[in-house]
């Protein structure tokens, strides 16, 4: 069975600092299954990259939430 890369776009709150963006994206892409990860402090997103083969959606959405104050998914492809 054939794993695509999948794409989460996530918007979220509590996004303090600038240090903070780099401290995120260097968590999340060391997390298993995720491929990529760019924070944008200015509109508080996260563009997620990873491989459903090895994380599921959930501990993706976790990962982040983790990460920040609070988080939803606005986009998934």
């Amino acid at each position: 069975m054939e794993n695509s890369i999948k794409e989460m776009k996530l918007k979220t709150e509590g996004i303090v600092c600038t240090g903070c963006v780099e401290d995120m994206e260097r968590i999340l892409r060391e997390t298993e299954g995720i491929l990529d990860a760019s924070v944008k402090y200015q509109d508080e997103t996260v563009h997620i990259k990873y491989d459903p083969g090895l994380i599921d959606r959930e501990k993706v959405y976790m990962a982040v939430r983790k990460l920040c104050e609070s988080c939803r998914i606005i986009s998934e492809s």
